[in-house]
């Protein structure tokens, strides 16, 4: 469906001395990102005569959106700004001199193999000519002995000899050139491939467009500039991140921060300034309403008969007793700027070119380096190995922003990808870095009764008692974190009864209840056992879950 087009009379004009048009190209000049969308800028300078005139511009793309469009004008006086999606003119744009230069070189290749191929075609129709020459010669006979005397044969003889020869040394010759031409043309043909392809890539996205007018009124000749913004939902950017962590004697962490920058504008961008912002235009922009929430009371109905009409009363009954729903309301190094303390910004120092749907472009913003704290991560109740993590506190004053890909690396080997939180400047980092194969984990019950798998059931007890142990195989101490859990209750009929043996360093871990953890130095070839038992008492009319 077209747009409609959007016409904003700003201030009155002059009475023109003379009306003109002055068609204009307006490439992007700089472009700031959204994790959905992006403001584009587009800034070209103009002349213009004394007089009236409309500044039309013709390279836009057909998606451009009226309601976006933001004009300014230096040097002349701004009048109406018209967008057209319908009866535009022509987008007309001059060849880059890269472009140009491919162009020739293509022609110049071109022609080249025409050439080759037309007197390869000439020299083939040559040996064609030879080879009937032959065939004809291959036809005829000499004179009968009757009707010609010996020196009339001899030389009719010599001359087919002749003439055959001289075909066979043509057809030969022929051969041999055309070989030439054949191999001419085989060494020009991947130097064509390339060419054109060449061409290809360096010729602009070709689309349907959208022309603005403006117009613009001035006194006396003049010189100015037009700046045109606008926004698309057709671009974006996403953070990239390789996650490093040097396992030394004195641990490095290194946050190597990148981002992906693509657009499928139909239009290509040259040279464009960057800039990345971590608003999010595409996610919810206003806070959520909160209804009131009023409660009644209420005699209990009767129980209905399950009679067709019994039940349809019953759903009213359950619709009217529901209560109301709460409404829903809908290479180089960036430079880092975070100055309204809400929305991160990341400039690009240099201008960049990204082609429309067919680039994925990576740029860096720079690298977070943080010395760590490493440890191993152990929960014998899940997994059979220690897992090494690296904690510490981004204190380098910027902003790390979420992503579901993050590659990480241990000791410069790649060990797989993980989802990247955000993390504010302040906030603990804690990073997992992989299995430590060499520590060993083990979960046993160690009181087991046959058909229960070592949990002891009556009627209203059950306990249980089980040994969870971490082994030191590696060649190294590790500051060792395990994990371990107890039932708890929220209810003053189940009573729980537990004990850990050694007593935990932490209980309730991290706001969990339950969760216990120990933490101590496990030594090269050391092995530590932690001993958890519990017993639950309930009621007998009532059922454990």
């Amino acid at each position: 469906m077209k747009h409609a087009i959007l016409a904003t009379a700003l201030v009155p004009l002059a009475t023109p001395l003379w009306a003109d048009d002055i068609r204009l190209n307006a490439p992007v000049t700089a472009a700031t990102l959204y994790s959905e969308g992006a403001t584009l800028t587009r800034a070209v300078p103009f002349s213009a005569p004394a007089g009236t005139h409309d500044l039309l511009i013709t390279n836009l793309p057909e998606s451009l959106d009226p309601m976006s469009v933001r004009v300014a004008l230096d040097g002349a006086q701004l009048g109406a700004v018209t967008v057209r999606h319908e009866r535009v003119y022509p987008h007309q744009q001059e060849d880059s001199p890269e472009l140009a230069a491919a162009k020739s070189e293509l022609e110049l290749l071109e022609n080249d193999w025409q050439e080759a191929s037309d007197s390869h075609a000439d020299v083939m129709m040559t040996a064609e000519v030879a080879r009937a020459r032959l065939a004809y010669l291959s036809t005829l006979q000499g004179p009968s002995e009757t009707a010609a005397s010996p020196d009339v044969l001899k030389e009719t003889m010599a001359l087919i000899g002749r003439e055959t020869l001289a075909a066979h040394r043509d057809i030969a010759s022929a051969e041999r050139e055309a070989r030439q031409y054949e191999k001419q043309l085989e060494e020009l043909r991947q130097p064509l491939e390339d060419a054109r392809q060449l061409v290809g890539a360096l010729t602009p996205t070709e689309s349907d467009n959208a022309m603005l007018a403006i117009s613009i009124a001035t006194e006396a000749a003049t010189e100015g500039t037009l700046t045109l913004t606008h926004l698309t939902q057709f671009a974006r950017w996403l953070p990239a991140y390789d996650v490093h962590l040097n396992n030394t004697d004195t641990p490095q962490l290194s946050i190597e921060r990148g981002a992906f920058v693509s657009q499928f504008t139909d239009e290509d961008w040259t040279d464009v300034a960057i800039t990345l912002s971590t608003s999010r235009p595409d996610g919810q922009s206003e806070p959520s309403g909160l209804s009131p929430w009023r409660r009644h009371i209420e005699k209990e109905q009767p129980a209905l008969a399950k009679t067709n009409a019994g039940r349809l009363a019953e759903m009213d009954l359950r619709e009217s007793a529901a209560p109301m729903a709460e409404p829903v309301l809908i290479a180089e190094e960036a430079s880092y700027s975070f100055g309204d303390g809400i929305n991160a910004t990341y400039a690009y120092p240099t201008p960049v070119s990204v082609s429309s749907a067919s680039d994925a472009l990576h740029l860096a913003l720079g690298t977070l380096d943080l010395t760590p704290e490493t440890y191993a991560f152990a929960n014998p109740m899940r997994d059979e190995t220690a897992f090494l993590m690296a904690e510490a506190t981004n204190d380098g004053g910027e902003l790390i922003l979420p992503s579901f890909e993050a590659n990480f690396f241990l000791n410069g080997t790649y060990i797989g990808q993980q989802e990247m939180p955000l993390i504010a400047e302040g906030d603990d980092i804690d990073f997992s870095f992989g299995p430590i194969n060499g520590l060993r984990l083990s979960n046993k019950v160690t009181n087991k009764v046959t058909g229960d798998k070592g949990v002891l059931t009556t009627r209203n007890e059950q306990s249980e008692t089980r040994v969870l142990t971490a082994e030191n195989l590696t060649g190294r101490a590790w500051d060792l974190r395990l994990l371990g859990r107890v039932p708890y209750s929220e209810q003053q009929d189940l009573e729980i009864t537990h004990q850990a043996t050694p007593a935990p360093t932490e209980t309730n871990y991290e706001d969990q209840r339950g969760i216990l953890m120990w933490q101590r130095e496990l030594a090269v070839g050391e092995s530590f056992d932690v001993k958890l038992s519990h017993t639950l008492q309930w009621p007998s009319e009532m059922v454990l879950r």
